[in-house]
């Protein structure tokens, strides 16, 4: 519930009502003396608020918080359901979220190679989605030819693409291809023209 409501305030430019329920999950969360993994959801869900704003000095107290109960998360006796998710691959993937925004995407690749790495298969949707946004993020680094064959990656494992949050991200790497001037952009620019003739629009 708070993940969502935080991701529907930013969306809708509401970021006083984002940190408002961080606030809120804080205080829950100390009354009801909830554990480790409750209070790194909720850092890391902080750490969100603040980069979004551009609050970078918030986004990296909040990571800190977020770093101290991944360590002592296995101390945890109960985790509730909605918590279970949550791992190392999250702070990481916060932390190249920071970077990016401080826009230093040389300094968010290993980040997102580390949350790329740490997803693991599971959660296919979501795996693809962290490629590609690893991607786009090698791109701006001027890791091109790396960037193009984790795009091509996505694609060749996805085949037709369904989630449009990661149509959207190929779409987004298509175009800022298109304006790199290099064999292997434009190789990868015609293989997303290609797979995303059948792909749900």
């Amino acid at each position: 519930m708070l993940e969502t409501l935080v991701l529907l305030a930013i969306k809708a430019e509401r970021s006083w009502e984002a940190a408002s329920a961080v606030e809120s999950a804080y205080r829950l969360a100390g009354r009801s003396a909830a554990g480790h993994t409750v209070h790194l959801v909720i850092a890391l869900r902080a750490a969100n608020v603040a980069t979004c704003t551009g609050d970078l000095a918030g986004a990296r107290r909040a990571l800190s918080r977020a770093v101290s109960h991944q360590g002592r998360a296995d101390t945890d006796t109960e985790v509730p359901g909605w918590a279970r998710f949550v791992g190392p691959f999250e702070v990481d993937y916060a932390t190249a979220d920071m970077y990016v925004r401080a826009q230093q995407p040389k300094r968010a690749v290993p980040f997102l190679r580390a949350a790329v790495r740490g997803i693991g298969g599971n959660l296919a949707r979501n795996s693809a989605s962290y490629r590609a946004r690893l991607a786009g993020v090698l791109l701006d680094a001027g890791e091109v030819d790396e960037a193009c064959a984790e795009i091509s990656a996505v694609l060749d494992i996805c085949g037709r693409i369904s989630s449009p949050r990661l149509l959207n991200k190929v779409r987004a790497f298509r175009r800022a291809a298109a304006r790199v001037d290099s064999p292997a952009a434009r190789a990868c620019g015609e293989h997303i023209r290609e797979t995303l003739r059948g792909a749900v629009t």
